[in-house]
């Protein structure tokens, strides 16, 4: 994120102190190249033309040797709700809340203020969010609305309706009529329906509501235009680290194994009222989130391209290639060559998973950077002719991070 949470918000609003860094100079976006930290990593790039073959532009990365760095500070928070534990992962503090159904008692307290939750899309995260909050809701015994909101014609009111969500009892609607009558809009669209329709949705929303977002892509979409949230709501994120089908399925399963679901993240970007935390511990809980801890919306997508755009599309697939080719080019057969580079990707990892999984928190950053690095050199240039919407906007703003 571009800031903590009281940074982005302006000095005429609430400044939450329920979520703050451990430190003032704590910053939990990625460092830019031209910081002095990691400015010896980029010592060298440059781009040259292929003068024999005339087949395009090359791009060549240098690098050295990676400086010694403090682990990342991550973010305390406070709330009125919720027990909140102080975990200590490769050696520095995390603050964790521990989810469970015997917590659902207290989701009335954590959405006070809340009669009516939209949960806007039926896509992969849609269905999941809004049969666990409603399910959970029940069981506190709240009589706060989980309402689905789809577009006019959409094919997934038949979907919706299936699952138990109806016009008749008021759990099922337009989009824009259910964005404007909910105190808390989950917007679980896509990030490309995101960036063509945020305007509209910001106009719909209520002043002092509350949005939420399980992916911080609109975040990023907003600063690359130099745009902010709206000043008259409350900004939040909760992000389960599973597809939206594991969600529910481990939430079904926590019926029978109290604790069982997908862990989440979840950060306050904006708090206009000092609601915000608990309303994101909340809903993270009613999710069946067996832990949350914090995070900050910019870090969410960040962490997100370099993870998925840049390591699982690019660093790996780059990796593979690279070390069948050398294998093979060096007279193994295909049949070894395949073996032996899947080892080489999996084999030291497995082991190191299964025996030392606090050296590996705390070093696989730097593993990851080099290879990185080049990856996304490689993909920013090409992803422009193969994905002209999605993956090329997300890498795009992941490379003005740095």
């Amino acid at each position: 994120m571009a800031a903590a949470t009281s940074a982005s918000i302006s000095s005429s609003l609430y400044v939450s102190k329920t979520l703050k860094p451990t430190s003032p100079q704590t910053n939990l976006g990625f460092i830019s190249k031209s910081s002095k930290t990691l400015k010896p990593l980029f010592s060298k790039i440059s781009r040259t033309n292929l003068s024999s073959n005339g087949s395009g532009a090359v791009v060549r990365a240098q690098m050295v040797s990676v400086p010694a760095t403090k682990p990342t500070i991550c973010l305390d928070f406070e709330t009125s709700v919720f027990n909140k534990e102080k975990v200590t992962l490769a050696g520095h503090d995390e603050f964790i809340v521990r989810g469970g159904r015997d917590l659902f008692h207290l989701l009335p307290d954590a959405f006070k203020g809340i009669k009516q939750i939209g949960v806007i899309g039926w896509g992969s995260q849609g269905p999941a969010q809004a049969q666990n909050l409603r399910d959970s809701l029940a069981e506190a015994k709240s009589d706060i609305v989980v309402k689905i909101g789809l577009r006019k014609g959409s094919s997934s009111f038949a979907e919706a309706r299936a699952s138990g969500f109806s016009e008749e009892n008021g759990t099922l609607g337009d989009i824009w009529q259910t964005i404007s009558g909910s105190d808390l809009v989950l917007l679980l669209i896509s990030d490309a329906a995101q960036a063509d329709n945020y305007e509209r949705i910001f106009s719909h929303m209520k002043p002092n509501s509350i949005l939420g977002l399980s992916h911080g892509f609109l975040l990023g979409h907003l600063q690359s235009a130099g745009l902010d949230f709206p000043k008259n709501i409350s900004v939040i994120a909760v992000c389960p680290k599973g597809m939206g089908p594991s969600v529910r399925r481990l939430y079904v399963q926590g019926k029978e194994i109290n604790g069982a679901g997908i862990n989440a993240s979840f950060a306050v970007h904006q708090d206009v009222d000092g609601r915000a935390t608990d309303v994101a511990l909340g809903w993270s809980v009613a999710l069946g989130s067996p832990f949350t801890f914090a995070t900050t919306l910019e870090q969410e997508y960040k962490s997100d391209i370099f993870g998925e755009r840049g390591i699982l599309l690019g660093a790996v697939h780059g990796v593979v290639e690279s070390l069948f080719r050398r294998y093979t080019e060096n007279g193994m057969p295909e049949d070894a060559a395949y073996k032996n580079t899947v080892e080489s990707i999996t084999g030291i990892i497995s082991r190191t998973i299964s025996t030392k999984v606090d050296s590996l928190y705390s070093s696989l950053f730097f593993l990851c950077l080099a290879p990185l690095f080049l990856s996304l050199s490689l993909t920013h240039m090409l992803s422009w002719f193969f994905y002209p919407t999605g993956y090329a906007s997300s890498i795009q703003l992941f490379v003005r991070g740095w």
